[in-house]
């Protein structure tokens, strides 16, 4: 497909797509609240631009020994505790963003999937948590994606056939859903729907109770669509790059699960090193926040991000915040990028989320 017919044909599937914008109520920008991180991950064993996004395995077990797992995109993977020791590395190319499902019926029994977009191969990778929180590679066969170049991942699970999905997003705008199936006890991927963004996106989340996907246009918007792979294409703009208190580029998104429906959705504003907060529901902004330096140094340039709402005890009883640092300092000197980590109270406080 030659440069002029594919800008056309891009431009027909856009013009195609109905388009709404949500009006926010409060539309004064209102002041970022800056915090203090409670915990750091060690840094990732790559330097410069190295780490990119996180993601939260609770263990079933003892939620203690859940973990994190992160992209080191010049290598793979990196496993983390709760505390940010580094427990296990996987050099599987270099993934970009990563994503979880628990509930994935495999071989008779129930376990967490993690998908990753693996630019060496221009593939989705597919892992399962063994109990010990280690890694093990699942995929039935190579799963190569159509888009010349994979950047951004989402996973999603069906409120509706309980099937589950990788949306993935394309370093030019495209966007593809696959859905999940076990294949002679692996797991295999089937191309169920197309679409595109129009520019660059990266950031990524879908909202498994209301069968929504969430998707960052990095220098455009933060974009709403169904989630459903026969769904049409049609979309809701959440905000703008130069609305409010944002800047672009837009990059990682993550969703708050209150329960109920209920929650919030996370945006990373990496253009003025802030977080904005949206109405779940409403998608409603209510507020903003950063990560300045303190006992443990803030975070600049963040891509992804992830949080949790799992009562992990007296320290996060509320779940926690994480992300990714793209310029991990300490003193005059400067790390290997890592990922910053706070407790969800302090952020609803601060904003009056509550």
């Amino acid at each position: 497909m030659n440069k002029v017919y594919r800008i056309i044909l891009t431009c027909l599937i856009l013009s195609a797509c109905k388009v709404e914008k949500i009006i926010h109520q409060n539309p004064q920008a209102k002041p970022v609240v800056a915090l203090v991180a409670d915990a750091e991950t060690d840094p990732v064993t790559s330097f410069d631009d190295a780490a990119d996004d996180p993601c939260v395995w609770i263990n079933p077990v003892d939620l203690t020994k859940s973990t994190i797992i992160g992209t080191n995109k010049k290598e793979g993977l990196e496993v983390y505790n709760l505390e940010g020791k580094r427990l296990y590395s996987y050099k599987i190319g270099r993934v970009n963003n990563v994503d979880i499902r628990d509930g994935f019926l495999l071989n008779g029994k129930e376990v967490s999937v993690v998908t990753t977009s693996n630019r060496t191969h221009n593939t989705i990778s597919i892992l399962i948590v063994k109990p010990t929180g280690e890694l093990e590679d699942a995929a039935a066969r190579k799963i190569t994606s159509n888009l010349k170049e994979v950047y951004g991942l989402g996973m999603y699970k069906s409120p509706k056939t309980n099937k589950f999905y990788v949306f993935m997003v394309g370093k030019k705008g495209g966007v593809e859903q696959w859905e999940l199936f076990e294949n002679n006890t692996q797991i295999d991927a089937k191309l169920v729907r197309e679409f595109s963004l129009g520019s660059q996106g990266e950031g990524i989340v879908a909202d498994d109770v209301h069968a929504k996907v969430y998707i960052g246009e990095e220098n455009k918007a933060l974009w709403k669509y169904d989630a459903e792979p026969n769904a049409e294409n049609n979309r809701i703009k959440v905000i703008s790059t130069n609305d409010l208190n944002m800047k672009d580029d837009f990059e990682g998104v993550t969703l708050y699960d209150a329960g109920n429906g209920k929650g919030y959705i996370i945006l990373s504003s990496q253009g003025n090193n802030s977080y904005a907060v949206f109405d779940r529901i409403s998608n409603q902004y209510l507020g903003s926040f950063s990560l300045k330096d303190g006992a443990i140094d803030g975070t600049y340039d963040t891509d992804g991000i992830d949080v949790t709402s799992v009562n992990f005890g007296t320290k996060y009883p509320k779940g926690f915040f994480i992300a990714q640092d793209g310029a991990n300092t300490q003193g005059k000197d400067s790390l290997h990028q890592n990922f910053k980590i706070i407790d969800w109270q302090k952020i609803s406080k601060s904003l009056h989320l509550d």
